[in-house]
């Protein structure tokens, strides 16, 4: 009888921890949210951006500080192969770099320089300029077609790939809601529906580990 007993009880444990892992996977609101990554310096490595939502989604805006008075990491590129927003008809990706002596500013992306990591008009040293990285995805542009827009649930929306310096010193660097600024309008965090009405959308902050 003990023993029955002893086996029902533990049934009963791994239940609850099923339920419990189950509800720490759920949310009850649109929440962008990171996979964590540890690395090693000299390694490049993904992070994975995902996004759960609630409501259906038309597009969204992803400014993402990596900032680090310490770690200077670099942002090589941004992808959505595989995304749950692969097949959206507009993505802009943007990486902000400025020359360290010249302070002339790039993209790596939308306007580079002619060698990669060179300033054009002083050869100086580019690195990044406010450590930001920012996306964007619009699922349909053309009234003509049909695009799905992103339906409630939970997945991958971008990847982002990075390269953390052989002399990289050990620590943490954030993934923190960001912002790019600009003269008009400043590229800001936010998501919207297929009304164009922008929603609340929870930013979970990530991590990157050097070690």
């Amino acid at each position: 009888m003990k023993k029955v007993i002893l086996l029902a009880a533990i049934a009963c444990l791994l239940v609850m921890g099923l339920a419990i892992g189950d509800e720490e996977k759920t949310f009850d609101t649109n929440t962008v949210y990171f996979e964590n990554v540890t690395a090693k310096p000299g390694e490049s490595f993904a992070v994975k951006v995902n996004i759960a939502n609630v409501d259906t989604l038309s597009g969204m805006q992803v400014p993402i500080f990596f900032r680090s008075d310490k770690i200077k990491l670099q942002c090589d590129s941004v992808s959505f192969t595989g995304s749950r927003c692969e097949y959206f008809m507009f993505n802009d990706i943007k990486i902000p770099m400025v020359c360290e002596k010249c302070k002339a500013e790039y993209d790596k992306v939308n306007a580079p320089p002619k060698k990669a990591g060179i300033c054009d008009k002083c050869g100086g040293k580019l690195v990044h300029n406010g450590q930001v990285v920012y996306f964007s995805l619009i699922d349909n542009v053309d009234p003509k077609l049909t695009v799905d827009p992103l339906y409630p649930g939970d997945g991958l929306v971008a990847t982002i790939y990075f390269t953390a310096p052989k002399d990289c010193p050990k620590g943490t660097v954030k993934l923190t809601r960001g912002m790019i600024p600009h003269p008009t309008i400043s590229y800001i965090y936010t998501v919207w529906n297929p009304l164009g009405t922008e929603l609340d959308c929870v930013f979970k902050e990530g991590e990157i580990k050097i070690k």
